[in-house]
Parts: structure tokens; C-alpha cells; sequence
């Protein structure tokens, strides 16, 4: 696809996003106007330190999810292997662990982290027991997404190089995953999406983050609508930018080399 086609493709999306951010700050407009958002609450955002304040708080979320990101890869990489080329014995714990984590609401692992970690003698800081939790549940969600991966490459070229001689880790590394990962691309950077805005739920065990800082100052100022309008606008920013690499990775590929995560709601493909 060129250039100009992909220009004109894109275009209608663009278009959209304009319109209903017109709207949007109309309407604030109207609010502010009609009292029902008071004026002095959007006067703290002229303040430069405000948004050093807010600064402060973005670089702990980049921090918190950058940390989780390259963790969980790491992990999700032996797990999603050992899930499909181990035996039985071994590979049901490791099954039963992703899909047990998988199904775990974040904010729970995150508290089992905070509180359990001091139990055991290991005392951890917010910003560590969110990166663990947050690791702990990404590497699950990408080990089924690495797997996909493995799975979508034809089984010939996994025999044709095994018939050559190749061990299992030495197909997996030159043949199996250097295909995989173009094709695992657009998925991955999908759940990294679902990781920025899964980073706001350290907020709950006083990490001072992007929303965290947002709360100091609502409670210090008290402009909460004001606040966490500007904070979903930073998210919003960050998420709709990542969104639109996603699509523009995924369209890339040819519609047979797609992935299909399986064992996700909105998949339809039997396990395998």
C-alpha cells in the first residue's frame, strides 16, 4: 500500500477524532459557562508547576509500565514455550498458572503482592509490588499471545528444520520466533495499551503515578472533574497513539497471518 493510500485510508479516523475533540471542548465551554464547571478550577492548569507535578507522576507511570513490559516479555517467552512443547506432566501447572493469572483481576494481584510480600520477609516500595503485579499478570496474557504466535507458523518449517537436524530451542530461536514476533507485533502492542492504563490501579497502594499526583492535587486544589479530565486527556493521548501503531502493524500482514489469541472472549478458534 502506498503512501497517498494509506493518507486517504487514515484520513476518515483523523477526521473523527477532530470532530469529537471540537465537541468535547465545546462543551466544556458550555459547562464552564452555565457554572456548572467553575472557571477557577481550570485556572491551576496556567500554573507551570502544576504540570511538572504531573510530569513527575507520567514518568513513574512510564517507568512502572516500561519495567512490566520488558519483564513480562522476558517471562512470557518460556512460558508460552515450555506450555506448548513440554509434556503433559509439566505443562498442565504451567497452563493452570497462565490461565489462573489470566483470570485474576489486576488490583487482586497487586494487593496479594503489596501485603504479601512483607509477610514473607521481603519488603517491597509501591512502585516494586506494581511492578511485580503488573509483570506477574502481563507475562500471562503474552505468553497465550507468544503462543499464538508459535502456533500460527506452518508445521512444515517446524519439520523441515527439525528434519535437518536442528534441535527443539534451536527451531524455536532461528526458525519459529523471528517469524513469529512481525506476526505477534500488533497483539503485543495492544496489551501494552491494556498495561498504561492497568498502571493507574497502583494509585491504590500509594504509588504516586500519573493519577496518583492527579489525586494530590484535586484533594490540594478541589478541582477533581477539572483534574481527571486533563489526566484521561494524557491517557487518551498515549493509548489512541499506541492504538493506531497496533492497527498500522496489523495491517501490514496479509489476513491469513493475523493473529488469533486463543482463549479470549472475542475469539472464536478452538484450543489447540
Amino acid at each position: 500500500m502506498t503512501a497517498l493510500a494509506m493518507a486517504r485510508r487514515e484520513t476518515p479516523g483523523i477526521l473523527r477524532v477532530l470532530i469529537a475533540g471540537v465537541v468535547l471542548v465545546g462543551l466544556i465551554v458550555l459547562l464552564v459557562g452555565a457554572g456548572v464547571l467553575p472557571a477557577r478550577g481550570w485556572g491551576r492548569f496556567t500554573d507551570p508547576a502544576t504540570w511538572r507535578f504531573l510530569a513527575q507522576g507520567l514518568a513513574v507511570t512510564a517507568l512502572i509500565g516500561g519495567v512490566a513490559l520488558v519483564a513480562s516479555l522476558a517471562l512470557s517467552v518460556p512460558l508460552a514455550l515450555g506450555r506448548i512443547g513440554l509434556g503433559t506432566p509439566l505443562r498442565v501447572p504451567l497452563a493452570l498458572w497462565i490461565e489462573g493469572v489470566r483470570a485474576t483481576p489486576v488490583l487482586a494481584i497487586l494487593f496479594i503482592v503489596f501485603f504479601g510480600f512483607p509477610r514473607l520477609g521481603v519488603g517491597l516500595t509501591g512502585i516494586q509490588a506494581a511492578m511485580i503485579g503488573l509483570t506477574v499478570y502481563t507475562s500471562a496474557v503474552l505468553a497465550e499471545i507468544v503462543r499464538a504466535g508459535v502456533l500460527s507458523i506452518p508445521k512444515g518449517e517446524v519439520e523441515a528444520a527439525r528434519s535437518l537436524g536442528l534441535s527443539y530451542a534451536v527451531t524455536m530461536r532461528r526458525v519459529v520466533l523471528p517469524q513469529a514476533v512481525s506476526r505477534m507485533a500488533p497483539a503485543i502492542v495492544s496489551q501494552l495499551i491494556t498495561l498504561v492504563k492497568d498502571t493507574s490501579l497502583a494509585s491504590i497502594i500509594a504509588v504516586q503515578e500519573l493519577v496518583g499526583s492527579g489525586r494530590v492535587l484535586f484533594n490540594f486544589y478541589g478541582n477533581p472533574i477539572e483534574t481527571l479530565f486533563v489526566i484521561a486527556c494524557i491517557y487518551f493521548v498515549i493509548c489512541y497513539s499506541l492504538s493506531r501503531l497496533s492497527r498500522r502493524l496489523e495491517a501490514r500482514r496479509p489476513a491469513v497471518e493475523r493473529l488469533v489469541v486463543i482463549g479470549e472472549e472475542d475469539q472464536v478458534a478452538p484450543a489447540v
